[in-house]
């Protein structure tokens, strides 16, 4: 999945050390399916997923993303997703943050399959023209909200031009995404909008997720004890609101990022199939699976096959950049 979004983002990120962590959340074997059809200064991209994925990655100052739900291809009656902390619903624009951050990480929850549309601005080319435009509002929705609910005029014509681009007619214009965009995030008398704002709920799932993923070089993956001691949290607050994000408990998630954190090992490339199955009972147990027969039962269970035939295939199998089951 790293080498996914690198494809992907290489531009924006070419100076930084870009990564990024997929966790499904769901069991089943998984099947995605990506989309992108970027023009000048502006990737296009439409996501979906047959299961539900936590989504970490790594902040930019880059580029700004606006995602939104295609509630026509998306089938749940309750919208799942969640970007950078905001719970999408059928009018939502979210994820555009991250701009005012310097480091750290961002989170979504994809939800299964429900069609996510991304679109990522280059910030200097967003910038100077949010300032052609004196648009200066939009400097505060930038920095200050996570996700805005909205119907007016902007945000659906934002949306058109989006869905017309990946439908027959592609836009050659690609200031207007740009307008729109800014058009959207200024507007401050259409009654219909909702803005809203990071809060203590959002940084916290952000820090939890990180230091769950956090690979300590030479040590064992961060214990729950650690967890909390770092947040200065107390496990039944991260309960509570880990159970209204993900409907799990902290235990459970900590489990499921490390179940994929072990097939991670499985299918790295860099080792030999032999090695990998040699020493496969002793990556499970360095992340923290001491029973074998137990783990070997959750991972079949969650990714619908066997530890030995996720090895077995993992120096044969290719990524593919427009879709990919299971890596």
């Amino acid at each position: 999945m790293e080498e996914f979004c690198k494809a992907h983002f290489e531009e924006y990120h070419s100076t930084s050390n870009f990564g990024c962590n997929v966790t499904q959340l769901s069991t089943g074997i998984l099947e995605t399916q990506t989309t992108c059809s970027p023009i000048q200064d502006v990737h296009l991209e439409i996501f979906k997923s047959n299961q539900t994925l936590l989504y970490e990655e790594e902040a930019n100052t880059k580029s700004v993303s606006f995602c939104w739900l295609d509630s026509l291809a998306t089938t749940n009656k309750e919208v799942l997703t969640t970007i950078s902390g905001h719970q999408l619903t059928r009018n939502s624009i979210a994820g555009f943050n991250r701009i005012n951050k310097t480091g750290g990480n961002i989170w979504d929850i994809v939800g299964a399959n429900e069609e996510l549309c991304c679109m990522s601005l280059k910030w200097n080319k967003l910038q100077e023209r949010i300032n052609k435009l004196n648009a200066f509002n939009a400097y505060a929705r930038l920095e200050e909200c996570i996700g805005i609910d909205s119907d007016d005029h902007a945000s659906t014509q934002l949306k058109k031009l989006f869905h017309d681009h990946f439908n027959g007619q592609p836009s050659k214009k690609p200031n207007s995404f740009y307008d729109l965009a800014i058009i959207f995030l200024d507007n401050e008398d259409n009654e219909s909008t909702f803005d809203a704002h990071r809060c203590e709920s959002t940084d916290l799932i952000e820090d939890m997720v990180k230091l769950i993923h956090e690979d300590r070089a030479g040590m064992p993956p961060i214990t729950l004890e650690e967890i909390t001691e770092y947040l200065n949290s107390n496990r039944d607050s991260l309960n509570t609101t880990c159970r209204r994000i993900f409907n799990m408990d902290v235990i459970e998630l900590v489990r499921r990022i490390r179940l994929e954190q072990t097939r991670k090992a499985f299918l790295t490339p860099h080792s030999s199939t032999g090695l990998k199955e040699f020493t496969k009972k002793r990556t499970a147990l360095y992340y923290g699976f001491k029973n074998w027969k137990k783990f070997e039962h959750s991972y079949s269970l969650y990714y619908g096959e066997t530890p030995s035939q996720t090895i077995d295939r993992s120096n044969r199998n290719i990524y593919s950049f427009s879709s990919w089951k299971g890596e």
